[in-house]
């Protein structure tokens, strides 16, 4: 997903939970995982190349750090880690046909209808993400080249599948709004787990606030 939507559905999804400072590291330590070194060898972070198995490894092990991090009272760590773990999240929908095959049961159903995490669709034998093909694929990204390149690029290829901004077509807005209650979810779940550690919630607070 494009730099400016991970950055409006994060926005968007979380600014009413977390202070004004802690927000703006969460959206820094998400964008950040778009660096050309975390996308060349990484397909796991973004769910590309059908990676599912290791992407969720790479949430739940994200996600036990930044409990560690609380635990050891480094808020502004466990802030980037959250960062990361809705980013993987959000690129899951935009680069994979998980909006295609539940468009297939829900056809005349609105974006904001979609169910994110569906488990029906998440185990579909024929539910893949886009390859990443290196170098050719940032090509493909270039408005001027895109036109020249991605129609010649495989049908499994990352240029081909994701819906990454509008101009993907409107399956984008599917892929948008499910990124956004996934953001949501993973919000509610995360604190939902700090308050069974620590019922008092001054761990959770600090987390929102410092």
């Amino acid at each position: 997903m494009n730099t400016k939507y991970h950055i409006e559905i994060t926005r968007k999804a979380l600014e009413s939970h977390f202070s004004s400072k802690a927000l703006e590291r969460i959206i820094k330590a998400n964008v950040r995982q778009d660096r050309v070194a975390y996308m060349l060898g990484h397909d796991h972070i973004h769910f590309d190349g059908s990676e599912f198995s290791a992407g969720f490894r790479y949430i739940a092990d994200q996600e036990r750090m930044l409990i560690q991090y609380l635990e050891q009272i480094k808020f502004q760590q466990a802030q980037q880690a959250f960062g990361r773990i809705i980013h993987s999240w959000q690129d899951l929908y935009s680069h994979s046909n998980y909006v295609q095959l539940w468009r297939q049961t829900h056809a005349h159903h609105a974006p904001d209808t979609i169910v994110a995490n569906n488990p029906d669709i998440i185990s579909h034998p024929n539910f893949a993400s886009g390859k990443n093909y290196g170098m050719i694929e940032f090509l493909a990204l270039i408005p001027v080249l895109s036109p020249l390149i991605t129609p010649r690029m495989p049908s499994d290829s990352h240029a081909k599948m994701n819906l990454d901004s509008p101009a993907s077509g409107p399956d984008f807005h599917f892929a948008y709004w499910a990124a956004y209650k996934a953001t949501q979810a993973a919000y509610e779940n995360l604190i939902e787990k700090l308050i069974q550690i620590d019922p008092s919630q001054k761990i959770t607070i600090h987390f929102k606030e410092k």
